[in-house]
């Protein structure tokens, strides 16, 4: 697909410095792609490109250098790890966008906090994940927190199957307190269809949780160039992530360069001294303040488009059969 306007192609490498950046495989002072790479990749005209990473110096995210090329500004947001992240920060246009939006639907510019606050108040919707295995509940409990607010309960599939048999005699007093409980029930592709099937005899919203497809992408690909570390509580999990990587075009190099280790069991100490290295929330609770040797590397946001925008459409139905 070519690019060739300049809002779009700043978009797209807004979006990947700033994933670069919260993936921790970039930081301020380093080097970006250059403007012919940029402009052979997206099959652009360079000069658009050059306009592009202008509009993103102007935004404070790089810093132009002549004869020397375009490096991440040590004022980008998140760019300088001792620095405070500005939410706002080169977030201008879509904050923009979102007002607009709202003004030519008859909302107020003035009155939207208010009514986006009162939308997804998510404290109040209560959300059981249900998953295979810890490192899968608890990474997306988390997720749930710090993308939409949600306080979660976890829930591991294998407790629920002699409690969904037993609900064909409907004993529902059988299920985990935290289903009874619970509006909102979200879970994996996995158990999708009988989780789906529970939730409706329950009466309880469902949301089938899906995977960015872009997951391994351009930043983590930068990561992924030499040795990375991930480190799980369950096996499973690490079986999981290997037949994803499987479907990913650099299959072969991240199967030699992305090495899995099973917290408790396998030896931390053969994780080198500042490699990108992943921990799942799982292991986090498991390891406590065990020393782990590389670079520990933030979570990225997961969920895919659709899946966010199902997760949002509950809570905000809810919240509006409240009021």
């Amino acid at each position: 697909m070519a690019f060739n306007r300049q809002t779009d192609i700043a978009q797209v490498l807004r979006q990947r410095i700033e994933r670069a950046i919260q993936a921790g495989a970039i930081g301020a002072g380093d080097r970006l792609p250059s403007t012919r790479e940029v402009a052979t990749e997206l099959d652009a005209d360079p000069r658009v490109v050059m306009a592009a990473y202008r509009r993103l110096a102007e935004e404070g995210l790089v810093e132009m250098r002549a004869r020397s090329g375009v490096f991440v500004a040590s004022r980008a947001p998140g760019a300088d790890r001792r620095a405070a992240r500005d939410p706002l920060a080169s977030k201008q246009d879509w904050v923009v966008d979102l007002l607009v939006d709202g003004v030519m639907r008859g909302v107020p510019g003035p009155e939207m906090p208010a009514l986006l606050a009162r939308s997804i108040a998510a404290r109040e919707v209560r959300t059981a994940v249900i998953a295979t295995s810890d490192d899968q509940t608890l990474g997306m409990c988390r997720a749930l927190k710090e993308d939409f607010g949600l306080a979660c309960q976890p829930v591991r599939a294998a407790d629920m199957e002699s409690a969904v048999a037993r609900m064909a005699k409907y004993k529902e007093d059988a299920l985990p307190t935290a289903i009874r409980r619970a509006q909102l029930l979200i879970t994996t592709d996995k158990h999708g269809p009988w989780v789906t099937r529970l939730a409706h005899q329950l009466g309880k919203r469902v949301v089938v949780a899906s995977v960015r497809p872009d997951l391994v992408s351009d930043e983590w690909l930068l990561l992924m160039g030499g040795p990375v570390f991930v480190v799980a509580q369950d096996q499973r999990f690490l079986r999981l992530l290997r037949a994803y990587l499987r479907e990913s075009p650099q299959a072969a190099a991240l199967e030699a360069n992305v090495h899995m280790l099973v917290a408790g069991r396998d030896d931390l100490s053969v994780i080198a001294v500042d490699a990108p290295t992943y921990v799942t929330e799982a292991a986090r609770h498991l390891l406590g303040r065990t020393h782990i040797p590389g670079r520990l590397i933030p979570t990225a946001r997961f969920f895919a488009k659709d899946c966010v925008r199902a997760i949002l459409e509950q809570v905000v139905e809810l919240n509006a059969s409240r009021s």
